[in-house]
């Protein structure tokens, strides 16, 4: 008789239908949260550039506005002296078309550009930068010449103004003049000819936008309006800065230091919290500033973290000394403002 031997199978179970939706559920889950972290991540990294970016504008603005204003006034190796020369207030637009538009006279009386003036919110802007100038900005004109020096027999017949000062006590102190020709002052030998500095004149207003053309890009700007090389052009400097106010701190001791800060120095009567010589003609009062006080409302590029409820203080005053702020805004932009104190060392230096 046959013997059979019977085979034992082993059963393999698997997973359920059940176990196999839970799985996949869970996993679901873990990947929703992975992508909502990888999701907060990218915003927060995207919030924190922009936040950096507008820092960089609002720094990098005040690093710009307190070079030049800390050259304001710089004329080579000449200065008047206090109470010595008539400060002109010269039209911003003005170029080397018609030297005398620019302020200078070497004669019997001397007369210079003031080293700062400007235009306060509300006031008639120049006619070369107006259009593009946001409605009520305030304007910060500086007049000066550049660092570097060139040397005047090099210089040939152009449309760049020079300065160029005399060492040798024969006739006039300085020249300013876009002829090679009329730069013809000498050093202490009298013989050698004085190095001459190319004149500059820049004007810093708030635009609505960075490129103008047609309706505009709406992103605020700070500019300048520059009168270099013999050139008048409009140059666009920082992206997002909204709002700018000046404070300028008078000096009417003439000590050198600030005695008081007004925000407009050709108002008629002495300001309150002023004291001392108060001068009805403008240029009297501008050539007295030695420091400035500068704030810049700085806007984010993009929508995203502004507070609709938010006001801003510049540091401007009304009627009564009532403080006026900027703002709210309902825009979505976040806002920052920016201060910073400039000396203007130029016209301090010699008071002291």
């Amino acid at each position: 008789m046959m013997r059979y031997k019977r085979s034992f199978y082993t059963r393999e179970s698997g997973l359920s239908l059940l176990e196999i939706l839970i799985a996949l559920g869970l996993g679901a889950f873990m990947l929703l949260g992975v992508l909502s972290l990888m999701a907060s991540v990218s915003s927060t990294r995207t919030k924190i550039a922009e936040t950096s970016d507008q820092i960089e504008n609002g720094r990098y603005a005040l690093q710009l506005l307190s070079d030049d204003i800390a050259l304001a006034g710089f004329y080579g190796k000449y200065h008047p002296g206090v109470g010595v020369a008539t400060y002109s207030l010269p039209d911003p637009c003005a170029d080397a078309s018609t030297i005398t538009d620019l302020g200078f006279s070497a004669g019997a009386s001397i007369t210079m550009p003031a080293p700062l003036f400007g235009f306060k919110a509300g006031a008639t802007l120049p006619s070369c930068f107006a259009a593009e100038a946001r409605t009520n900005s305030e304007v910060l004109v500086v007049h000066r010449v550049e660092p570097q020096s060139v040397t005047a027999s090099a210089i040939t017949s152009t449309n760049i103004p020079y300065l160029q000062i005399a060492d040798c006590d024969t006739g006039a102190q300085f020249v300013l003049s876009s002829s090679a020709v009329d730069l013809n002052l000498t050093l202490k030998d009298c013989a050698t000819l004085s190095e001459a500095w190319p004149y500059v004149v820049r004007s810093y207003f708030i635009s609505p936008c960075e490129d103008c053309s047609g309706s505009g890009d709406g992103k605020p700007t700070l500019k300048v309006n520059e009168f270099r090389n013999g050139i008048v052009s409009i140059r666009s400097l920082v992206s997002g800065v909204e709002d700018m106010h000046f404070s300028y701190g008078m000096d009417l001791n003439l000590d050198g230091g600030p005695d008081c800060y007004v925000n407009d120095p050709t108002e008629d009567a002495i300001p309150s919290g002023c004291s001392g010589t108060w001068n009805v003609a403008d240029w009297q009062n501008w050539r007295n500033v030695v420091t400035v006080r500068v704030s810049l409302l700085v806007r984010g590029l993009n929508i995203g973290g502004g507070d609709s409820a938010k006001t801003f203080d510049l540091g401007r005053s009304g009627s009564g000394g009532v403080s006026v702020r900027s703002g709210p805004f309902s825009d979505g932009y976040k806002r920052q403002v920016y201060s910073t104190v400039i000396s203007v060392p130029n016209v301090s230096g010699v008071r002291e």
